[in-house]
């Protein structure tokens, strides 16, 4: 987690936040994955042998089997990319949430949207069903780990929870901002 002034453009960054996914997780995906690529490259291999032995080509429905295991490795791999960290960011007038160093699933919270915003302790198995985005009625959570949010009410009185390692700090710096944004505009 960072602190840091300036940013891109006129829309400076007051808050930034990174949280990643927990190392277990990341280690329970990618040991599926090699134990389904072991798996497949052993019976393939024993495929290959098996038909080399009777003079016959390798059988088109091993061929297919491979590729749809090729292409649900890329898919594993581009989703763990994608949602391996939160990124949060207090801007000078919204708040920008997003997953993954590309940041292609991302939000954007304008403080004119915004009616309150607290830190708080929840419990994403039972409230929300586990981490990432989550959506119940009323309330969404973007999480990717722990149990602590800074929980935004928008004026609508829909909640946002944002997973935070310091949800508290983070709640501060949205309040600070959104009190400047308020003494500039």
């Amino acid at each position: 987690m960072t602190n840091r002034s300036g940013g891109m453009g006129d829309n400076p960054v007051h808050y930034r936040e990174e949280t990643w996914a927990p190392l277990w997780v990341i280690a329970l995906i990618w040991g599926a994955c090699l134990a389904a690529v072991i798996g497949t490259g052993t019976s393939t291999m024993e495929a290959v042998e098996i038909a080399g032995r009777h003079g016959e080509a390798l059988p088109g429905s091993m061929v297919l089997t491979l590729a749809g295991i090729g292409v649900g490795m890329l898919l594993v791999v581009s989703l763990t990319a994608m949602f391996i960290r939160l990124d949060v960011e207090v801007r000078a007038d919204h708040i920008f949430i997003a997953f993954g160093p590309a940041n292609l699933v991302r939000k954007r919270i304008s403080f004119s949207d915004i009616e309150s915003v607290r830190g708080l302790t929840f419990r994403p198995l039972i409230e929300f069903g586990g981490w990432g985005i989550r959506w119940r009625p009323g309330r969404t959570a973007w999480t990717i780990r722990g149990n602590q949010a800074a929980a935004i009410t928008l004026s609508g009185g829909k909640q946002i929870y944002v997973g935070s390692q310091h949800p508290q700090r983070l709640a501060g710096a949205i309040q600070a901002a959104m009190r400047t944004a308020g003494a500039g505009g």
